[in-house]
């Protein structure tokens, strides 16, 4: 009895703690997506918790809080949470960075649709993350190719490449390579995308006066797709071949994961309740049920 008693000690440790840990998650991600929203999209293009609320910086706004959402989107489950975070942020970014005077015309108006426009794709595009690996993999292209952030995105690309051989098995090798080349078309899309609305948005000037909103924004899809029809070919030959040495970090990660995987199934068994989940046998005396 008393080495049945020690014997079961870790395994009541273990679920002691899982049970800590279910708790708590939900609190740590909402933690963590506040902490992640200015990050995410922001670092480097303006003062600590600041955005460039400019018009004339509208699809640097656009971009980067589309980015900002998705992450808070994939890492807090629970809808309201989320919505409160991305809207929570915003708000406090607009508190912080808002121009005070508009400098052309109809700004803040165009600022506001713009984080209000960026918060619904994102929290659209994120919630995704919470369906595995290559889920997770996805949103994290998404938020490589969208940000217009300075911290090395091109970290966030590597992380994706590698995340579906964390499911990897030897009978699914094709899958997982299907998988991989998805989350590369993807970020290249999503990378094109932004360019696009970016070479697009940079025709447009605070002294312009087309006549009205709709005016201005047929002239920023007209010059985004002239863009795409024109020039596609050379800006993704561009962008695969400046993102080439994150490409060998994405296959370095993927080998350190599989190995990583092979070396620890022993553990992960030993440490596996046996026989925890299965219905102890009743005992009976042979009889019919009555």
């Amino acid at each position: 009895m008393a080495d049945d008693a020690v014997s079961r000690e870790p395994l009541d440790r273990r679920a002691a703690l899982s049970a800590a840990w279910r708790r708590a998650r939900p609190l740590v991600a909402v933690v963590a997506a506040a902490l992640l929203w200015w990050p995410t999209g922001f670092w480097g293009l303006d003062a600590w918790l600041h955005v460039p609320l400019r018009a004339i910086d509208g699809d640097v706004v656009l971009l980067s809080a589309t980015a900002s959402a998705a992450v808070v989107a994939a890492l807090v489950a629970a809808p309201w949470p989320r919505l409160a975070v991305v809207a929570g942020c915003s708000a406090l970014a607009w508190w912080m960075s808002a121009p005070a005077v508009d400098s052309a015309p109809d700004e803040r108006e165009v600022l506001v649709l713009l984080l209000l426009a960026a918060a619904v794709v994102g929290l659209l595009v994120g919630r995704r993350g919470g369906r595995g690996p290559v889920a997770v993999a996805g949103v994290l292209a998404v938020v490589a190719a969208l940000t217009q952030a300075t911290w090395p995105t091109g970290a966030a690309l590597a992380v994706a490449l590698a995340l579906p051989f964390a499911v990897a098995t030897w009978d699914r090798v094709a899958p997982t390579l299907w998988a991989v080349a998805g989350v590369l078309l993807l970020w290249l899309a999503v990378s094109l995308g932004a360019l696009a609305l970016r070479h697009g948005w940079d025709i447009l000037h605070p002294r312009m006066d087309v006549g009205s909103k709709r005016g201005e924004l047929r002239l920023v899809v007209e010059a985004a797709w002239a863009f795409l029809r024109t020039q596609w070919q050379h800006a993704a030959t561009d962008l695969l071949t400046g993102h080439v040495g994150w490409f060998w970090v994405a296959a370095a990660l993927a080998v350190v994961l599989v190995v990583g995987r092979v070396v620890l199934a022993p553990v992960r068994r030993r440490w596996a309740p046996t026989g925890a989940a299965q219905p102890a046998a009743r005992v009976t005396s042979g009889a019919p049920r009555r």
